[in-house]
């Protein structure tokens, strides 16, 4: 991508730290899944042409960023947390911007 997409660049960042965290079984899947999801979902997203398709892969990146995010207080990950809440007011932002 050349143009900065901050909002992917957080999400990368997010889905890549997760990666590196001591998780085990089915929390390890469900985080790594969802916090993939925000990544795919926000990329497709973007390509999409119109307002329409374009808000209903934000609002989905944005549900699933919501479930890392639960998930990431179950783990009693704090600073991961922080920054998923960071990554989330983005994403409202963004979902929002296209009304």
């Amino acid at each position: 991508m050349n143009k900065r997409f901050r909002t992917l660049d957080l999400a990368i960042k997010q889905y890549q730290e997760i990666k590196n965290l001591k998780l085990k079984g089915e929390i390890r899947s469900q985080i790594e899944r969802a916090s993939l999801s925000v990544c795919l979902n926000l990329s497709e997203g973007n390509a999409k042409l119109s307002k329409k398709d374009k808000r209903r892969f934000f609002n989905i990146s944005y549900a699933s960023n919501r479930e890392v995010q639960t998930l990431l207080l179950i783990q009693n990950q704090k600073q991961l947390h922080k920054q998923s809440d960071l990554l989330g007011a983005y994403l409202y932002k963004l979902q929002h911007s296209l009304r």
